[in-house]
């Protein structure tokens, strides 16, 4: 209620001052930075203020044919800014469409529809930065979604997120450990160059004082006199160079002083300081952790790595610089793998056509004599005759009214010449031929059932995904039943002696001997239709591999000691589309064709008499189209290799 005051306000305001309608639009107050807290009171508080002056502006105002003719055109305007997926400057026009013309509901009611589609928007944009991690950018957006439209219900069920310091799955931050961090040099930040030939231990005290690091050498640093030239070299080119060419290592004890000890193992167990570190991995499994746990100890070189299931976490102690490759390498691995998700259209086409066209003639006929089968009706039917003929009638020798008489009258039955019959010839040779019936066909019947599903899977890279279309048939595999030929024998109750109460009950024997043998079937459930299997591969960056399982499965229409036939077909491939491309996998399901033609043999063949030839075909078609479409959702791995990390070598 209080948006719909407040958007009536900004109509009357808009008709009083037009100036002041472009200052403040809708969409404007949307891409202002919104508070971390909003006050839900806030939006309640505003909305009778609004009130009043919106009741005011549509009762006392009427709005011109040019500003009705401006509002439509900025309506429309709106409506094209929705087809090109700009919801922002389509609000803009609605809104200046209702300041325009007040009275039309329509103006207004798009300005809503068009906050509502925002608000989606930016929902579904902060559940994308969610999941790709960006929790800062996915709190922004709920506000500016809050700022579109405080009074959604949609933003009502996010409020908690944008009042609280994490979003829905961002991590919660760990409270610091106390503890004192590893010593840092701090040498000066200049350039020396060094063309020297002297002992280690000269050479140790000659380079690292000129950087401001004075050193402490220890015994086992040698006299031997060795050769070092560099040029132009800051603290660090100098400190590594200098490592290489005596044999050394250096461990800070304070950021302006450091110890010089020769590189052996038993000096960096004497010397070198190590660090403890907890690495927290939610979400992994026991095995999972226990083989980082391996992997810290055997490629990095940790002498201790503490697994701890019950708290995802793993415990390793060592020194900086080996700690610092172990996070570097984890980093890598913990991403995870990419996460795709794959758009599948099934398209099924079912047509049928049955045609039944043309003219069935009759294969037999009668061929007679009319002259004599008329004498033979006359001749036994000569009394009838006289009557006819004394009864004035029918003339005598008129045999022609005489049969049609006695055939009107009924009192003729059982003679060729009451069915329907042609003639052909004249005098003694007419010949009647008898019409034995026929037909002529002019029958369509056509069907055509499409049926579309569409499926969205969010999958993990390389994991395997399964698509059931169909249902479950049940087969019978075996039946269980009582095989003792023995009746039951239950003194008093199934021989001598049963209870009379049983028997007026209706109990009787031979109700206790069925009940004893019935059959309890054993039902396995078969799928019966489509099942899909989907295996996606991400090759680089912008190509993904599809591994594809496709099986049909349907009833043979016959069986087998009772037991239905399954029709099975499998479809094994593996693609690679770019990410957005599209995988077609197309299938002929069923295709059924009869035809059946009724004629006279010969006669139907020859050119301009097939149209005596009756043809009645059927045709049965079904068909089914997959199409599969991957996106990419987050991709870990962008490039080919990470970064080299470069650990500490040995003795």
């Amino acid at each position: 209620m209080a948006l719909a005051l407040g958007l009536a306000a900004a109509v009357a305001t808009g008709q009083q001052t037009p100036a002041s309608t472009e200052q403040t639009p809708a969409p404007t107050s949307a891409r202002q930075p919104a508070p971390s807290q909003p006050a839900a009171g806030s939006a309640q508080q505003a909305a009778p203020s609004s009130a009043q002056p919106a009741t005011q502006t549509v009762v006392g105002h009427q709005p011109s044919e040019h500003d009705r003719a401006e509002a439509q055109k900025l309506f429309v305007e709106g409506a094209k800014d929705v087809d090109r997926d700009n919801t922002r400057a389509a609000m803009d026009h609605f809104v200046r469409a209702a300041e325009l013309d007040p009275s039309e509901p329509k103006y207004q009611m798009a300005d809503q529809i068009a906050r509502q589609r925002l608000v989606s928007e930016l929902i579904q944009q902060s559940d994308k930065d969610k999941i790709l991690g960006r929790f800062p950018d996915a709190r922004a957006k709920i506000a500016e979604a809050y700022s579109v439209d405080p009074g959604s219900p949609v933003i009502a069920q996010h409020m908690g997120e944008l009042a609280s310091t994490t979003v829905a799955g961002e991590p919660a931050v760990r409270p610091a450990m106390s503890g004192a961090p590893p010593i840092e040099l701090e040498p000066k930040a200049v350039r020396r160059s060094f063309h020297l030939h002297a002992s280690e231990r000269e050479l140790v005290n000659n380079v690292l004082p000129a950087y401001g690091i004075q050193a402490t050498l220890d015994d086992s640093v040698s006299a031997q006199r060795v050769r070092y030239d560099v040029d132009d070299a800051d603290f660090a080119t100098a400190e590594r160079t200098l490592a290489l060419a005596t044999g050394t290592f250096f461990v800070p004890l304070d950021p302006a002083r450091v110890l010089v000890a020769k590189d052996t193992k038993a000096n960096h167990d004497k010397f070198e300081r190590e660090a403890v570190e907890t690495v927290y991995l939610p979400g992994m499994a026991t095995d999972q952790i226990t083989e980082i746990s391996t992997i810290a100890k055997n490629v990095f070189a940790l002498r201790t790595a503490s697994a701890d299931p019950g708290q995802s976490a793993l415990t390793v102690r060592g020194p900086t610089a080996d700690l610092n490759a172990l996070n570097a390498t984890l980093t890598s691995l913990l991403e995870g793998r990419s996460e795709l998700q794959v758009d599948v259209r099934m398209y099924e086409i079912d047509r049928s056509k049955a045609v039944n066209l043309g003219v069935i003639l009759p294969n037999q006929t009668t061929l007679f004599n009319v002259y004599s089968e008329a004498r033979n009706v006359l001749n036994s039917n000569a009394s009838l005759v006289q009557e006819i003929v004394s009864s004035g009638l029918a003339a005598p020798g008129d045999w022609e009214a005489i049969l049609a008489i006695l055939i009107a009258s009924g009192q003729i039955s059982n003679s060729i010449l009451t069915q329907p019959f042609g003639v052909f010839g004249g005098g003694l040779s007419l010949t009647g031929v008898v019409y034995q019936g026929g037909s002529l066909n002019m029958q369509l019947n056509s069907s055509d059932v499409r049926a579309i599903d569409q499926i969205q899977l969010r999958m993990l890279d390389r994991e395997e995904s399964t698509i059931k279309t169909g249902e479950r048939y049940p087969i019978e595999t075996s039946s269980f039943s009582s095989l003792g030929a023995a009746p039951i024998n239950i003194p008093g109750l199934s021989t001598a002696g049963l209870s009379s109460t049983l028997q007026g009950l209706g109990v009787t024997p031979a109700q206790l001997q069925a009940e004893a043998s019935i059959n309890i079937p054993q039902v396995q459930y078969q799928d019966i239709g489509l099942t899909l299997k989907v295996t996606p591969t991400m090759m680089g960056t912008d190509r993904v591999s599809l591994k594809l399982d496709f099986t049909l499965s349907s009833l043979a229409g016959s069986s087998l000691n009772g037991l239905p036939l399954l029709n099975n077909r499998e479809y094994n491939a593996i693609t690679s589309v770019r990410v957005g491309e599209t995988a077609l996998l197309v299938s002929a399901m069923t295709r059924q064709e009869s035809d059946a033609i009724t004629g006279m043999p010969g006669l139907s063949e020859i050119p301009g008499f097939q149209s005596t030839t009756n043809k009645n075909s059927n045709l049965d078609v079904s068909e089914l189209a997959i199409v599969i479409t991957p996106h990419v959702v987050r991709s870990v791995h962008r490039e080919a290799s990470e970064k080299m990390i470069m650990l500490p070598g040995g003795p």
